[in-house]
């Protein structure tokens, strides 16, 4: 019998392109500047390596970033600060400990989820009536896919043989129709990296409602 360790099926924080950081910050920082943050505790579901929670963090009041990935909070963990913590805790757990929080984002997670919507149904059981919920995801449209073909990228962006990759691939209008079937009102939306209709990201503010 071949024994496999935990590690050896995680996430690979360390050498996987993560690119995608530069350009989300930037974007997600502008998206809420006319949003009042200060106040609100933040839990970042899917934080990986850290880097995205805490440069949001800086506009909470607190932020909890948690993944199941021991990599990546191994890495988070050098970024705590006293606004800043990390844990190695699934969505199931925290739901366990009847934790409840103001506002939570999930940045570029939900594309790795078998079943998107149970995956939201956890986080609305963690939102505070009429909590917010940020959520950013690869932007995939007609022009876009057709742009990837014609130039033999295919296999590239939908690489079925990254471990943890991308497994949905959502467009305005799949992305809109699970949100709203899983109780979010979109509150706005906006693409981040490159330029619309070629954009990598997308981005919903929601609000959660009965």
């Amino acid at each position: 019998m071949i024994n496999l360790q935990k590690r050896n099926f995680d996430y690979d924080w360390l050498n996987n392109n993560v690119n995608h950081h530069s350009y989300l910050i930037k974007s997600v920082i502008d998206f809420l500047k006319d949003i009042d943050t200060s106040d609100a505790e933040l839990l970042d579901v899917g934080c990986g390596n850290g880097v995205l929670s805490s440069e949001i963090s800086k506009i909470f009041k607190h932020t909890t970033g948690i993944d199941l990935s021991e990599t990546g909070i191994e890495l988070a963990q050098k970024l705590v600060t006293e606004k800043l913590n990390f844990e190695q805790i699934s969505l199931d757990e925290m739901i366990q400990k009847k934790k409840k929080f103001k506002f939570i984002s999930s940045f570029e997670v939900i594309e790795h989820q078998y079943l998107p919507d149970e995956f939201l149904d956890k986080i609305y059981q963690l939102l505070e009536d009429g909590g917010t919920f940020l959520v950013t995801t690869p932007y995939n449209g007609y022009i876009k896919n057709l742009i990837i073909s014609i130039f033999g990228k295919h296999d590239q962006h939908f690489n079925p043989l990254w471990r943890h990759g991308h497994i949905k691939f959502f467009s305005i209008k799949t992305l809109t129709w699970i949100l709203k079937k899983c109780n979010f009102e979109i509150i706005k939306k906006t693409f981040s990296g490159r330029f619309y209709p070629v954009s990598c990201s997308m981005i919903f503010l929601t609000k959660k409602i009965k």
